[in-house]
């Protein structure tokens, strides 16, 4: 049995309310328990808890267990990415919040974080970009996109005041692609992701998503 003293056992208390968030997400938010209050309003309370009280650590976005509070600006651009890849109806949207929370939970899973990233962009990718393959990768969306740059734009100008081109984009998906050094076991560069880069990873598909999902990369 844990001693709640211990300061060995700091992380107990922690682990507890994460295994409460996990048992309220499968329940039905709207209905009321036995203290009168839904599995909603319980996480709001709790959150309101861990924000007053100035806590490392908030409700991810699954709403099933614990992370690790981030600055608040990644914070709102993951959230903005999330929903405009919910609304294109992929399952791009629960492949990011499956990343952060990988990424940022009080066990973190870098591999399991970069994996869901890399599954993100390509699920709201390839429809767009591959809508007629039969074997669609994010390799192949980059490809395509790379020896395709002058049949798309970026709905930013540049400095001469026409659409930009992809090339931040590109450059952004090779840097995603070539990043993930564990996809493959046995390579002289293989080797396993670190939380550095998972984070980073987690944060560079969420851009991906929120401009593909958003029409921000369109043809001319």
């Amino acid at each position: 049995m844990a001693n709640y003293n211990d300061p060995a056992s700091a992380m107990i208390f922690i682990e507890i309310v994460d295994a409460v968030l996990g048992a309220l997400a499968e329940v039905n938010p709207y209905s009321s328990g036995a203290y009168g209050s839904s599995a909603r309003e319980l996480r709001s309370e709790l959150e309101l808890i861990l924000t007053e009280g100035g806590s490392a650590y908030t409700i991810n976005p699954n709403n099933d267990g614990l992370c690790l509070r981030v600055d608040a600006t990644l914070r709102h651009a993951m959230d903005e990415a999330v929903k405009a890849a919910d609304r294109q109806k992929q399952n791009s949207g629960d492949h990011l919040r499956e990343a952060f929370a990988a990424a940022y939970g009080i066990k973190p899973n870098p591999s399991v974080a970069y994996s869901h990233a890399i599954k993100a962009v390509e699920a709201v990718a390839n429809p767009i970009f591959l809508p007629n393959s039969t074997e669609p990768t994010l390799g192949a969306v980059r490809s395509t996109l790379d020896q395709g740059r002058k049949k798309y734009e970026m709905v930013i100008d540049d400095r001469a005041g026409a659409p930009a081109s992809i090339d931040a984009a590109v450059e952004l998906l090779n840097l995603l692609w070539h990043g993930q050094r564990d996809r493959h076991a046995g390579g002289p560069t293989s080797r396993a992701v670190s939380q550095e880069a998972a984070e980073t990873a987690v944060h560079a598909a969420a851009l991906l998503v929120h401009w593909m999902a958003s029409g921000a990369i369109r043809k001319k």
